[in-house]
């Protein structure tokens, strides 16, 4: 009998202390409205460790998705497919809309999670005031080796950081609700300015802070953009209709238009050679190139895609884009009527060679050795890899199982040669975005290396003309 009345004494005393400890746990629960400054590991870890950072999900033994959320540090690398947050922006967090149980393309643990609406809306705020750590670090925040990706139905701009390879902001432009289309983005070591081709502007940015200085109204619907090496000119192609034939000439201290210069049809792509003395044009609606000289700011030659080239149309090839060899010496022009990049001398603009390429070629860009060129091919949904020292097509990058390649647009390379950045309009759509309804486009991030895709990060909605920094 008394060793019966022990054990029921034992057992009273165990559960005593069970129901203190939920006293306490429920006397340590944060009022998270009476918060003023976010601590990370005091407010914000507890709540990944209590929902996330569990074994079978997201700590460090599992790591599920490359994705491990046990400190701010491993937050910020983010996962495989990604970003997981976005600094200042809950909205576009996938941390946060998967516990907002939005109904999303897949399913995820975190939508029957047990964190409350109270804890929600406080992960929320402490993404909208900038991810901070505990010494008030912002994520990112002096990054400077970026990439910039006009997202052209979003009007808003993502930044991608290339080193860590996530979208690391979203930067909002235009001037009211409607559409006014980010198209294309140029930038040196301190400014960047992109294109909004539906309301004819060109906004300038200060490359460090990633914001406004000044906006330039410009004639028509502005398309590519070409800046002087010293960064004083900055030359806007005009993308209206059949009838445009104008270059604007914005001067970039005062942001406003200072000239027009006169081409040939329909001007859309447009480089400056790397010493600073030339632009050339690709004029979609008259299989001609114009080369405007930069000291005088005219035009100073002609160019003929090939012999039976007609300044008037129809058009046979209609020249897209051009890209400029790094050591001046070639000029390559993406014709997309006929499925072709077509190879001049940049001096004395002699016709060199052609390559077959993928249907309707896009953008293209060298390498920084000059030995390769990569080519979007926007219908072909792939990209083709040139080897100018061979003058031959080494490699056609496609991805079908799962698709990543759809439409292709933009394409630049890292100044170390490292990575290719090809954004992806996603019209058809093809691509499947992993937690989203609608149509959401992306950046296909190639090792130059292996010639492969080994990062897929989901931007916005028909990203375009993305620019890489160096």
């Amino acid at each position: 009998m008394n060793r019966i009345l022990l054990l029921l004494f034992l057992l009273f005393v165990v559960m005593i202390a069970v129901q203190s400890c939920r006293e306490d746990e429920q006397i340590t629960t944060p009022d998270y409205n009476t918060i003023v400054t976010i601590s990370y590991s005091q407010h914000v870890q507890p709540l990944f460790q209590r929902s996330c950072a569990t074994s079978g999900c997201h700590d460090n033994a599992t790591n599920a998705a490359g994705l491990s959320l046990t400190n701010w540090q491993r937050v910020l690398k983010g996962s495989t497919f990604g970003n997981v947050l976005i600094p200042f922006r809950a909205e576009k967090s996938l941390l946060t809309y998967l516990f907002d149980g939005t109904s999303l393309r897949r399913q995820h643990p975190a939508l029957s999670s047990a964190l409350s609406r109270a804890e929600i809306n406080f992960l929320k705020r402490w993404i909208t005031e900038g991810a901070k750590n505990d010494d008030g670090a912002i994520p990112f925040e002096h990054s400077t080796r970026k990439v910039y990706v006009p997202n052209q139905q979003e009007d808003n701009v993502a930044v991608i950081d290339q080193d860590s390879l996530v979208v690391t902001r979203w930067i909002s432009v235009g001037n009211s609700s409607a559409i006014e289309g980010p198209h294309f983005i140029v930038a040196d070591n301190n400014f960047w300015y992109v294109s909004l081709i539906n309301a004819g502007q060109v906004w300038k940015f200060d490359g460090h802070k990633d914001t406004v200085v000044k906006k330039a109204n410009v004639f028509g619907a502005p398309a590519l953009l070409a800046l002087t090496p010293d960064g004083n000119k900055l030359y806007v192609s005009q993308f209206t209709s059949s009838s445009t034939n104008k270059i604007s000439v914005v001067n970039t201290s005062t942001m406003i238009q200072s000239k027009t210069i006169t081409v040939m049809t329909m001007p859309h792509g447009i480089r400056m050679n790397h010493a600073g003395s030339k632009v050339f044009v690709a004029n979609m609606m008259s299989d001609y190139l114009s080369v405007i000289e930069v000291a005088t700011d005219s035009v100073i030659a002609e160019i003929p895609l090939a012999y039976d080239a007609n300044p008037f149309g129809p058009v046979k090839y209609s020249p897209m884009e051009v890209a400029v060899s790094p050591d001046d010496n070639y000029l390559l022009v993406t014709c997309s009527e006929n499925n072709e990049v077509r190879m001049f001398d940049a001096t004395t603009y002699a016709l060199l060679d052609s390559f077959h390429v993928g249907q309707q070629p896009w953008h293209l860009q060298f390498t920084p050795d000059g030995n390769w060129c990569y080519v979007t091919n926007r219908e072909g949904h792939s990209v083709s890899v040139l080897h100018i020292p061979m003058r031959h097509v080494m490699q056609t990058i496609t991805s079908n199982s799962p698709r990543y390649f759809d439409y292709p647009h933009g394409c630049d390379i890292s100044s170390n040669g490292k990575y290719i950045f090809i954004s992806n309009e996603n019209a058809t759509p093809g691509y499947t975005p992993r937690f989203a309804n609608d149509n959401i486009g992306n950046v296909c991030v190639i090792d130059a290396v292996l010639n492969q895709v080994v990062k897929v990060l989901e931007v916005g909605k028909m990203p375009t003309g993305l620019c890489v920094t160096q």
